[in-house]
């Protein structure tokens, strides 16, 4: 049974420690948490059954006096740095929440710490890992729709939806579309090569205001991706984890929306004219299933697709995408990830 410290307990740290930890506590159990606001200790009282006095305001104090194999990094991404920071100083492996960090530099020193201190990293890009995604991912890959050409990915929400969470609308790609984005990298089953990324903010006229970006990709594989994000719409179309994807196969049009897939195709016998998919059947999903395969990774397993080598790639999509909204001008990742990569 391996042992974990959750650093954040409040905002989504509260559903860690409600709907996530019940799905692997056959495996790992906490020993500590920690949040700066002492107010919402009573999460990992009520839900992780912790004593009071095995919650902390102070990162540092926790790790000194319990002893944990990983930490459950659950903070807002500013903050991830020093947590690792201090995870690492205590031998400890970790579990990350979304994105890496704030920043490209940041993502990039924490990618060279983890790897100077020998120790495991995983990021909770849990939409990749969800049912649906999954499912049309082994499609496409399977070959039996032939090859891709390109994808569409949809996540619109009505106006006015968060508004005060991205006050700048390149936040949207760091926010949301980082999922997105590395759905995609797994779909088409390789890197970002290109990116362009348009984010405004929309008025309505009448007070209302939202977040949008249209973002366009090129894939390593030549595969085009167009991704539509937005907070500014009329109506809800595809909200969190219900997000539309249509991957457009030589011998197959995919598609998921709302968690149902279906797959049509005009070509005859022996592909069907339109066909309800099911959907895959496993016991687990999204974070519950990352954080499942990562401690079967620090028992000796093979790693999970998110692990920090392969996370730093979505990272790079991720923050060129924000360049290319910021510059107006297409950004070739790869370059840009290799620009940061020889940085001092």
């Amino acid at each position: 049974m391996k042992r974990y410290i959750q650093v954040g307990t409040g905002g989504f740290g509260r559903y860690w420690c409600r709907g996530i930890y019940p799905r692997f506590a056959d495996l790992a159990q906490p020993v500590a948490a920690v949040d700066i606001n002492p107010e919402v200790h009573c999460n990992a009282v009520e839900y992780l059954k912790l004593p009071l006095e095995r919650c902390y305001t102070d990162v540092k104090r926790a790790m000194d006096e319990n002893t944990a194999d990983f930490a459950v990094v659950v903070v807002p991404p500013g903050f991830h740095e020093a947590v690792i920071d201090e995870a690492l100083a205590h031998g400890m492996d970790i579990v990350c929440e979304k994105p890496l960090a704030d920043t490209m530099e940041a993502c990039i020193r924490i990618c060279r710490k983890v790897k100077a201190a020998g120790r495991k990293l995983v990021v909770t890009m849990s939409h990749r890992y969800e049912i649906e995604k999954q499912t049309v991912e082994d499609m496409v890959k399977s070959g039996r729709y032939g090859k891709l050409n390109y994808l569409i990915s949809r996540l619109t929400m009505k106006r006015g939806f968060q508004r005060s969470r991205f006050p700048d609308p390149t936040h949207l790609l760091t926010g949301g579309l980082v999922h997105n984005l590395d759905t995609a990298r797994g779909i088409c089953g390789c890197n970002a090569k290109t990116v362009f990324a348009d984010c405004w903010t929309f008025e309505d006229g009448q007070g209302a205001t939202g977040e949008s970006s249209l973002v366009q990709a090129v894939m390593e594989n030549g595969v085009r991706v167009s991704f539509e994000e937005s907070f500014a719409n009329a109506t809800t179309l595809n909200k969190w984890s219900d997000e539309y994807l249509r991957a457009e196969c030589a011998d197959g049009t995919i598609v998921a929306d709302n968690r149902k897939i279906t797959v049509e195709n005009h070509r005859g016998y022996p592909f069907p004219l339109k066909a309800d998919v099911p959907l895959q059947d496993k016991a687990f999903w999204d974070h519950a299933l990352i954080v499942r395969e990562f401690i079967g990774w620090l028992d000796g397993g093979e790693p999970p697709v998110t692990q920090l080598e392969d996370n730093i790639q979505c990272c790079a999509m991720l923050f060129a995408a924000v360049e290319s909204a910021r510059t107006g001008k297409a950004v070739d990742v790869q370059e840009f990830l290799k620009g940061y990569m020889e940085s001092k």
